[in-house]
C-alpha cells in the first residue's frame, strides 16, 4: 500500500509556519513527501483542507497529520495498518512544548521540556492519524466543524463505529508552541460544535446510526463521493512513498 501523507493548513500565523517548516524537515528526512490541503476562505474547516489535498495525492494509505506535531512513531502506525489494523495512531502522550522549548527545538535542539501543561492521552483521530484511502473516503471528517475543538473526537467516534478500534502507539507527540485560537473553553471549542459531537456521542457503538450520520455531510471525499466543496489545488513537495 503505497502512502500519501496530508498536512491540513492555512498560512497566516508566523509561529504556525516556522513549526511547520520544521514538521515537514522532519516528514522529508523519514522518506514522506506532505502535501498540503488549504480550506476556502472563511473559519477553519479542517474537514474542507482534508479534502482540498485529496484530489492531488494518490496513496492507497493516507496518514493525516496536523501541521504543528510529530511523533516518531509513524512507520509503526504505517505498517500496522498495512499489517491489517483497520486504522492507526502512532502517538501515546501528548506533550506540549512551551515557547522557549519549541524555539529551542527549532533551533537544532531536542525536543524536551519545559512544557506549557502536564503529558496527557492524545485523542484518537488528532494528531496524527493512519488509514486507507477506502476507509476515509467512507468515514471523512465532518466539515460541519468549523473552527477547533470536537472534529477530531467525533471522526474518531465514528472511525471506531464504523472500522473498528484502532492500532494504538505509545510514542510520545510533540506538539510546537503557537498562539492559541479563539474557541469556547479549554474543553469545547463551540456551541454548534458541542452540539454535533454529541449526536456522534449518542451514535457511538450503533452502526446503523452512525452511518446515517456520517451520510448527512454534503461534501464529498476522494473518487468514490462527488465533491461539492470549492477550494484551492494542494501543495505538494511529491506525492506518494
Amino acid at each position: 500500500m503505497t502512502v500519501s501523507v496530508v498536512v491540513p493548513w492555512r498560512a497566516g500565523c508566523p509561529h504556525r509556519e516556522a513549526a511547520l517548516t520544521w514538521v515537514l524537515q522532519q516528514w522529508q528526512a523519514a522518506g514522506y513527501a506532505p502535501a498540503l490541503g488549504e480550506p476556502p476562505a472563511g473559519p477553519w474547516c479542517k474537514a474542507a483542507a482534508v479534502a482540498a489535498a485529496l484530489p492531488g495525492v494518490s496513496g492507497e494509505l493516507l496518514v493525516i497529520a496536523d501541521a504543528d506535531v510529530w511523533t516518531d512513531g509513524v512507520e509503526a502506525a504505517v505498517a500496522a495498518v498495512r499489517g491489517g489494523a483497520p486504522w492507526a495512531v502512532p502517538h501515546g502522550q501528548v506533550r506540549r512544548l512551551s515557547k522557549t522549548a519549541t524555539a529551542i527545538m527549532l533551533a537544532g535542539g531536542a525536543p524536551e521540556g519545559p512544557l506549557t501543561r502536564p503529558p496527557y492521552t492524545g485523542y484518537a483521530g488528532g494528531g496524527i492519524t493512519v488509514l486507507p484511502r477506502a476507509l476515509y473516503e467512507r468515514v471523512p471528517l465532518d466539515p460541519r466543524f468549523t473552527g477547533w475543538g470536537q472534529e477530531d473526537e467525533a471522526w474518531a467516534l465514528a472511525l471506531r463505529t464504523l472500522a473498528g478500534l484502532p492500532w494504538r502507539g505509545t510514542w510520545p507527540l510533540w506538539h510546537l508552541w503557537h498562539p492559541t485560537q479563539p474557541r469556547d473553553s479549554s474543553r469545547w471549542g463551540s456551541v454548534a460544535g458541542r452540539a454535533l459531537y454529541e449526536r456522534y456521542r449518542r451514535a457511538a457503538r450503533t452502526p446503523d446510526a452512525m452511518a446515517a450520520l456520517v451520510g448527512e455531510m454534503e461534501v464529498g471525499h476522494g473518487a468514490s463521493r462527488d465533491s461539492r466543496l470549492p477550494g484551492s489545488a494542494p501543495r505538494a513537495v511529491a506525492d506518494v512513498r
